[in-house]
């Protein structure tokens, strides 16, 4: 079987850049309708509640597609597994914390990174890496996969992601990308882990 030339580049892109073609102004806040996103509003909410909406998981284009993705979400969850991108985006997969079996993708942007920098929003991209980097820091793990196990408190920007067999993907295909915030979850004043 022969892929077309357009196929196969894409397909390389996809393994090579860990996907970044899809949808980079809407990860980054560049696309011409970043400023609708009601950062003011947060919506609590959990990840298993974004697992049942309903499901985006197709091509897009470079512009928002549904309302889900000009709200801002907090939801907690259990880190489940954290990969360094080719993008330099954090992708952490994190679990529900009464339903494990439902998971999600949160992204932290380099706010240095491609067109990250030149962002109209990048202060924001920048607040979230520096949380990460200090949950990183303040966990004392030696490896992103230390970080497994960790409860933590998530806010970031609905995203519906393209499906390319990344880990953690929900049902729905939404994302919070980027985090804006994220945080370790402390219950009866200790860090749960």
């Amino acid at each position: 079987m022969r892929l077309s030339p357009l196929v196969a580049a894409l397909a390389l892109a996809c393994l090579v850049g860990a996907c970044a073609f899809s949808r980079p102004e809407v990860k980054s806040l560049r696309d011409p309708t970043a400023d609708r996103v009601q950062f003011d509003s947060v919506i609590l909410t959990s990840v298993s509640a974004l697992n049942a909406i309903p499901s985006q998981c197709g091509p897009a284009g470079n512009h928002r597609v549904r309302p889900e993705e000009f709200h801002v979400y907090q939801v907690v969850g259990t880190i489940a597994k954290v990969l360094h991108e080719p993008d330099h985006d954090y992708h952490v997969v994190i679990t529900d914390l009464e339903h494990p079996r439902d998971h999600m993708v949160v992204e932290s942007n380099d706010p240095d990174f491609g067109g990250n920098a030149v962002s109209p929003y990048r202060e924001r991209l920048a607040a979230g890496r520096r949380m990460f980097d200090a949950l990183v820091a303040e966990s004392g793990a030696q490896h992103l996969s230390d970080l497994k196990g960790t409860a933590v408190r998530v806010t970031g920007v609905g995203f519906f992601d393209v499906t390319h067999l990344q880990p953690g993907r929900s049902r729905s295909c939404i994302e919070l990308h980027p985090i804006l915030a994220i945080e370790r979850l402390i219950v009866n004043g200790e860090p749960k882990r």
